[in-house]
């Protein structure tokens, strides 16, 4: 499993911070990604394990700072295909990444459909406020649209 930790601490306290952790002996399982220092009183880890014994080496964190961890799914692909304004590659990808989670063909169709138009309608606008408009209108379509067929 992939996560994201962010630390806040103070820096005042980072002697005690690299002492705490390399006395911590990390497991085997535990893969550091990558490690970013980020402006101020922040670090962000990004790391992959499949033990709880790699989350509590993460835990060693908390006694200097706070650690905050989340499971990350990685979606830079859409991600990717949406700084580009490629709509195509966000369908190829979005249809790969249904059909590996097992979707059924007749829903695959149907998130693929709804998300195209969503993103078509988000490319297609000229200014940042029609988007967000294109985007409530398409909310509440279908919003309605399950509304009525749960009745």
């Amino acid at each position: 499993m992939r996560y994201v930790s962010i630390l806040t601490s103070d820096r005042n306290l980072d002697p005690e911070l690299w002492a705490v952790i390399w006395q911590a002996k990390a497991p085997k399982d535990l893969d550091l990604l990558c490690a970013y220092n980020l402006a101020g009183n922040k670090r962000v880890f990004i790391w992959e394990a499949d033990s709880v014994a790699a989350l509590q080496f993460m835990d060693n964190f908390n006694h200097i700072g706070t650690l905050e961890t989340y499971p990350a799914f990685d979606r830079s692909d859409g991600w990717r295909a949406a700084f580009a304004g490629d709509i195509e590659a966000f369908e190829n990808q979005m249809t790969k990444s249904a059909r590996d989670r097992g979707i059924m063909p007749e829903q695959l169709l149907k998130r693929v459909k709804e998300s195209l138009e969503l993103r078509q309608g988000g490319l297609d606008s000229p200014t940042r406020e029609a988007a967000r408009r294109f985007a409530r209108e398409w909310s509440a379509r279908r919003e309605d649209a399950n509304y009525g067929s749960s009745q």
